[in-house]
């Protein structure tokens, strides 16, 4: 009976000590390499809009000016997001080699896109003359790395969603294990409980008769 007990208790403990590490494993690296990726890939998306409002309003410096000043102040936030999410990549050892290339390669697309805006950004101003459609393409030769970049990134949070239900789907048969373990020592502590139970019950019983049959025939 204690063996069954050590057992059940055991087994709890070391489910829950899987499944604790499997959900902190999640939330530590899974969940945060995902929104890091989401997180970048939604400021790309922010420093398109901007780079696109600049073009459209050529000949009204003060607004180009702002979107300039807005474009700027995300693009500073993206290198820091991109150098985290590559060196989560490279630690992580669950990733395939084809996501782990996209994320490595997303800080150089990222760079090449950041050089291509400011070259045009230079041409413009030396050159106000250009229509919104002469200035947007001066990026046609940049524009395949932005695109490459988001789709990169979308690419490997993906691949962070995927590790993120495959965890989820292995911590659910660890618990569905553990509690069918549980279930069959809990049956088996049961049958026992009730052959002791009977066993012991029968020997008092036996006990009480001898010691009553030696009783009387010390009397008689």
């Amino acid at each position: 009976m204690l063996l069954c007990i050590i057992s059940v208790g055991a087994a709890g403990y070391l489910t829950l000590a899987s499944e604790a590490r499997l959900h902190k494993n999640v939330i530590e690296e899974d969940l945060a390499f995902v929104e890091l990726a989401q997180g970048a890939h939604l400021k790309i998306v922010q420093l398109r809009r901007f780079e696109k409002d600049y073009f459209l309003n050529l000949g009204k410096p003060a607004d180009q000016q702002e979107y300039l000043k807005k474009y700027q102040a995300i693009a500073a936030t993206v290198p820091p997001l991109l150098s985290r999410l590559a060196a989560m990549d490279r630690a992580d050892q669950h990733l395939s080699p084809e996501i782990k290339e996209k994320a490595a390669a997303v800080a150089g697309l990222y760079t090449a896109y950041r050089e291509g805006f400011g070259a045009a950004v230079l041409r413009l101003q030396a050159a106000p003359g250009l229509s919104p459609q002469q200035a947007n393409a001066l990026m046609d030769a940049y524009r395949g790395n932005i695109v490459t970049l988001e789709e990169n990134l979308t690419a490997v949070a993906e691949a962070g969603n995927r590790m993120i239900a495959l965890v989820s789907d292995q911590a659910l048969k660890e618990g569905r294990d553990a509690m069918m373990f549980i279930a069959v020592v809990v049956a088996i502590a049961t049958i026992l409980a009730a052959l002791l139970g009977t066993a012991l019950s029968q020997s008092i019983y036996r006990a009480i008769f001898r010691e009553g049959l030696r009783r009387m025939a010390h009397r008689m």
